[in-house]
């Protein structure tokens, strides 16, 4: 009969009463297969009821353990241990290989440290999520572009605690590495080298360059960026040819490039792939894909990459075979809202690593930051739509929840103004205790906030672009702090995109009567900006006139918890009643 491999169908539900044992071929419908290998890769298809299956075989104490060696690869966990495979999903496949007689080797290929979840990366700045990886038992990493949201310094403090090493063979310091460039492991009789490269966008791009400075603001780290993607090109094939020098009989890649379709061509793994040779494997982050790519290296010969998605989506493998060295790759996929760790009730020891370290933050996400005697709303007060919901006000006028969180961003940074687009502030507050967790119910971007110097003449051309649809909808829509304006709606707005960006002002202006701390604005003069990193950097809802300008600060605390630290500390919980109009303080107005 043919052999039917359902292998993570089977990890996962080898912890419950089911065993691996031989039975007839079932018929399975063909959309409802949680996963199947074929060939040299893992053909996934979504299904929300998965079929329990079995694998066909031969019991298992006929089988022939395996002398195979495994390499198992994440990427982009964005410290959310608990999503998805998870670390109790992670763990039971490796041990699953371990079972078969595999020698098993974990890697991650960056930006785990940085938080998509509200607790083990903001919380405790990425410290938590080394407690767990040196617990789940990883033998190598590499930094991606998130992981530098903390500061490099940070990054190089944390690295110092993991027990296992990181790789990057294009991040210095002072014009020397951080890290070591690659490692060879010999197992089993094979050397295996692992060379590590992150993006050199994550330099200023991803990540504000200032974090990268020195104190007089000299910029003391560099990625080899530049030269149109040759430079990175140039220092990965360089470690690749010390590595087989030194009698490596496979390379693998660990990189956090990417393959998005808005990066320009030399930006993606593809680029690196087709020039550099001697590579066996890219095991790539960032784009957060899950794409198998076949592809030709400088040299005309094949080169593979697998990705492995975001948040535990996916766990990939590289499996070197004992019998004719060659090499299989895949992918092994969840996308199920509900985690196959919680689904199947496996449980092990990651499982209660992780538990530990969620109770530990009760007492942090709870803790009473002030009381709030008021609503801080994002909607109108009375008004609702045909669903009968509150109207939504924050991505349209000025609001009190907007002032709010605009306050609290110049707070922290000690900008001129603060500058908040409304799509990023998600929720109200009602009357009553006020903790972390609601502030990151309010502000669950979990993003960095930076600070640029901007003219005048920037800020109005930013006030005519966030009013051009004013009072209607727009997801770009400035709340804002140090700043005051008027806006004359009788005025067709003369705004012209590019893009989706701001070009130029083509006509008459909307907005009028501008000022700054309570002086009227000088288009020469320069002034501090402080907002979130994506906004002024990346120029993220169309604000590309503040991409060009000096970056002064960046904040390594998020939003949520700037927010947090405003309540709690510098109005020391008492919520002032100048907040009280759902309308706002006036900042806004019509002309």
């Amino acid at each position: 009969m043919k052999k039917i491999k359902t292998f993570v169908s089977a990890v996962l539900l080898s912890a419950m009463v089911l065993s691996f044992c031989a039975c007839k071929k079932q018929e399975q419908p063909a959309a409802e297969t949680p996963a199947t290998e074929t060939g040299s890769s893992v053909q996934v298809t979504e299904t929300s009821e998965p079929v329990e299956t079995t694998e066909h075989s031969e019991p298992a104490a006929e089988k022939k353990k395996s002398n195979d060696i495994v390499i198992l690869a994440t990427s982009d966990i964005h410290a959310c241990p608990e999503r998805g495979f998870s670390y109790t999903g992670l763990y039971r496949i490796r041990e699953r290989f371990q079972n078969e007689g595999c020698e098993v080797i974990l890697t991650d290929s960056g930006d785990e440290i940085e938080g998509h979840s509200i607790l083990f990366g903001p919380v405790t700045r990425g410290d938590q999520v080394i407690d767990l990886m040196n617990k789940m038992g990883y033998d190598m990493a590499i930094p991606g572009n998130h992981d530098f949201n903390y500061g490099p310094d940070r990054l190089i403090e944390l690295t110092k605690k993991a027990n296992y090493p990181y790789l990057s063979c294009n991040l210095e310091k002072n014009g020397k590495l951080v890290f070591k460039p690659y490692i060879i492991k010999e197992v089993r009789g094979k050397k295996i080298a692992f060379v590590g490269a992150t993006t050199p966008r994550s330099l200023g791009e991803y990540t504000s360059e200032t974090l990268f400075q020195n104190a007089d603001g000299k910029l003391i780290y560099s990625m080899n960026g530049g030269n149109k993607g040759k430079n990175f090109c140039k220092v990965i094939q360089a470690n690749v040819d010390k590595a087989r020098a030194e009698g490596a009989d496979y390379v693998i890649a660990m990189t956090h490039i990417g393959q998005a379709k808005k990066y320009k061509s030399y930006d993606t793994v593809s680029y690196v792939m087709a020039n550099t040779k001697g590579i066996d494997v890219f095991l790539d982050g960032h784009s957060h894909d899950a794409k198998k790519i076949e592809a030709v290296n400088s040299e005309g010969k094949p080169v593979t990459r697998i990705a492995m998605g975001a948040r535990f989506s996916r766990i990939g493998y590289v499996r070197i075979s004992a019998d004719d060295g060659s090499v299989k790759t895949g992918i092994f996929t969840w996308s199920s809202s509900v985690s196959p760790t919680e689904l199947f009730g496996i449980r092990n020891v990651m499982t209660e690593e992780v538990d530990k370290a969620l109770e530990q933050f009760n007492d942090t996400l709870y803790k009473k930051q002030g009381t709030l005697e008021f609503p801080l709303l994002i909607t109108d007060p009375e008004k609702v739509n045909a669903n009968g919901d509150p109207v939504r006000n924050v991505t349209k006028v000025e609001t009190n929840m907007g002032d709010f969180v605009a306050d609290a961003f110049r707070s922290a940074t000690g900008a001129d103004i603060a500058i908040v687009t409304g799509n990023m502030i998600k929720a109200s507050l009602q009357p009553g205790d006020i903790s972390m967790y609601d502030c990151y119910n309010v502000l669950s971007a979990t993003k960095q906030i930076c600070v640029v110097e901007a003219t005048g003449q920037d800020i109005l051309d930013a006030l005519e672009w966030s009013c051009r649809k004013y009072p209607n909808e727009n997801s770009s829509f400035l709340q804002v702090s140090g700043i005051s304006f008027k806006v004359n709606t009788k005025i067709k707005t003369s705004v012209k995109s590019k893009n989706g960006k701001f070009y130029r002002v083509a006509g008459k202006r909307r907005v009028s009567n501008v000022k700054i701390g309570g002086t009227p604005i000088d288009p020469k003069k320069k002034y501090t900006v402080a907002s979130y990193f994506r906004t002024l950097r990346r120029g993220d809802g169309g604000y590309k006139m503040f991409k060009e300008c000096k970056r002064t600060k960046t904040v390594s605390r998020l939003d949520f918890q700037i927010l947090s630290d405003y309540i709690g500390g510098k109005l020391k919980g008492n919520i002032s009643s100048s907040y009280m109009n759902p309308s706002g303080q006036k900042r806004i107005t019509k002309a």
